[in-house]
């Protein structure tokens, strides 16, 4: 029975493919309609009609789909690329002796699938996936349509069928679409050859997934450039006018960039915020205890206490640490409350409260710079942000360096920033001859206790700011840990070459190394030393095993295709011109799908 079954499915696959030969095979079928046409593709004078460009976009483009969204997506260049790289490897097949029979066409057509290429070269393995996904084609390294080739009634392939939804998709005859269709094959078989070479042994797969899957957890030690600025560098004005003198040219070049900022006119200011946290549930709460904060201030200002110390121990703002100072201001660089209340103020005036989007501000104006005082001023501030910036950095480098040594010479790292951090202690105390604890808060004056008027009372509840310590100092070098994470994970979100630190991490070969080269942050540098790894066990591998070898190959073989494709570019087709025309995606309304023929470029 189930020999007459095959021999009976047999007959019906030769009679299929004789209507393929006799009726509609290479040689019949008219072109349709009379349009103009250009060549879409030239490789080395070998002209690629825009017919078959047309018939290639509107095979990969969706029916009914929305044609921004298309355009979105720039599928004109993608077929053209298409097109290209099909046209390489029919070339190459050339030279191989690869072809197709007349029956291997048949079959596909018959089956309804009209093959189209997508470039491998222009989109990434992940890219492509994503791609053939939202267009609705089945990916897997080959493209098809389905064509509405059977009878509705008897399931059976119906050549008038056929034909009709070969001119609807593609508006190509039937024997110009068989040709398409041959191209399309000999380019589908060579990359199923380039791929059919590619091997993954077990042992490869398993040392990627072992890696991959592995994760690494380590210690570090962030050398912020903040706390520097703020504790150990010497910001004083002689030695900040040393670095004037020094880097005249630099600070030169830095004017004339950002002297824009400060013309015609800008006000050296400082300020008080009283910060008021935005999305917080109870936001009069919050505003009544920014304002205590800041009838706090104003009461210590009155006290006789100098507005700096006020905005040290008061202060929300990041410019707290300098005495709420925030350099020469120009206008257009503050909220609009703020610098309508700024450039209102006289010098040494100090305003009533501001609000603002941010909180509630008491300002105050030590100078009025104009014409010739701006640049002297604004000179100043430059060199002195330049001179912390740069003397910082240094800083940070230097120790960064100095813990690297010790790590690396055997001393446990926490023991390594213990001894950096007490010599450092012990030059500040040097320097400044005596204790150094970090910038010290001003005096609280000793003042009668008095009775205070109602509202006042929870003035006194507002703790005033403790100034930062080396002890204190929240970016103060101090040994952290990370959490777990794998070979395509984040080790330090701070790192400039995050990828890169954690493949120097994941090349460390056991417990305690250290990597070789301090790690630059985005505020710093970083010492890191491997603290844990968590290995893959032998249960997790056999459970993901012959997912991952498939995956393995997967994408090892778009590699290997990607890798011959380029091969022939840099060979057969190195000459190639596109009629910009036609794959250059139309603007707004314009453009119909059979634009005029264009210069090739």
């Amino acid at each position: 029975m189930n020999r007459l079954s095959q021999l009976i499915t047999g007959a019906a696959v030769i009679a299929i493919a004789l209507v393929f030969v006799v009726n509609f095979g290479p040689q019949t079928g008219a072109q349709g309609p009379s349009i103009e046409i250009s060549c879409a593709v030239e490789v080395h004078g070998n002209c690629i009609k825009s017919t078959e460009f047309w018939a290639a976009y509107r095979l990969i483009a969706p029916r009914n789909a929305d044609a921004e969204r298309l355009k979105q997506l720039g599928l004109r260049q993608l077929a053209a690329d298409g097109l290209y790289e099909r046209w390489l490897l029919n070339e190459d097949a050339k030279r191989l002796g690869i072809t197709v029979s007349d029956d291997d066409i048949n079959q596909e057509l018959v089956a309804g699938r009209a093959h189209v290429s997508l470039p491998v070269d222009s989109l990434s393995f992940e890219r492509t996936r994503q791609l053939t996904y939202m267009l609705g084609l089945p990916g897997d390294g080959e493209n098809f349509r389905v064509l509405d080739v059977l009878d509705r009634k008897t399931k059976k392939f119906d050549k008038k069928r056929y034909e009709r939804d070969v001119r609807l998709m593609t508006k190509l005859s039937p024997s110009d679409f068989r040709d398409f269709q041959k191209r399309e094959l000999v380019a589908s078989r060579m990359r199923d050859l380039i791929r059919a070479r590619v091997r993954v042994s077990e042992d490869e797969a398993y040392q990627t997934f072992a890696r991959e899957r592995s994760t690494r957890t380590i210690d570090y030690v962030r050398f912020d450039r903040r706390f520097y600025a703020d504790l150990v560098v010497d910001a004083s004005p002689t030695a900040v006018q040393a670095f004037a003198d020094q880097n005249k040219d630099e600070l030169d070049k830095v004017w004339e960039a950002r002297k824009s900022q400060y013309l015609p006119e800008c006000r050296v200011a400082r300020h008080v915020l009283a910060r008021v946290k935005s999305g917080e549930e109870d936001a009069e709460a919050e505003k009544t205890k920014a304002k205590a904060k800041i009838a706090r201030a104003q009461a210590l200002l009155k006290e006789g206490v100098s507005f700096s110390d006020v905005a040290k121990r008061l202060s929300d703002d990041t410019s707290a640490s300098r005495g709420g100072d925030l350099g020469c201001v120009s206008r257009g660089k503050m909220v609009k409350p703020f610098e309508d209340k700024l450039f209102e103020l006289k010098v040494d005036e100090i305003s009533e409260p501001v609000e603002s989007e941010f909180g509630f501000h008491l300002i105050q104006v030590t100078q009025i710079a104009s014409g010739e005082d701006t640049e002297k001023v604004a000179r100043a501030q430059l060199a002195r942000e330049l001179f912390l910036q740069q003397e910082a950095d240094r800083l940070a480098a230097e120790g960064a360096k100095q813990v690297l040594a010790a790590t690396s010479g055997g001393k446990p790292i926490q023991e390594a920033l213990d001894t950096y951090l007490a010599n450092l202690t012990e030059a500040a105390k040097a320097a400044k001859g005596g204790d150094k604890k970090g910038p010290k808060p001003a005096a609280k004056p000793e003042t009668k206790p008095e009775a205070k008027p109602e509202g006042e009372a929870a003035a006194d509840e507002v703790k005033e700011n403790e100034q930062f310590t080396f002890a204190t100092h929240p970016h103060r070098p101090s040994v952290e840990a990370s959490l777990p994470f794998g070979a395509s994970g984040t080790a330090l979100p701070s790192a400039q070459d995050g990828a890169g630190t954690t493949r120097k991490i994941f090349e460390l070969a056991k417990v305690g190394d250290v990597l070789k080269d301090m790690v630059q942050l985005t505020n710093g540098y970083a010492v890191v030393q491997l603290k844990d790894i968590t290995a893959v066990t032998d249960e997790q591998w056999q459970k993901d095993k012959e997912l991952y070898l498939s995956g393995m190959r997967t994408a090892k073989q778009a590699d290997a295709v990607l890798n011959y494709v380029r091969r022939l570019k840099s060979t057969l087709g190195s000459e190639v011109k596109f009629d910009r025309r036609l794959t250059t995606e139309p603007k707004g309304n314009e453009g119909g799908e059979e634009p005029p023929m264009g210069d090739m470029e």
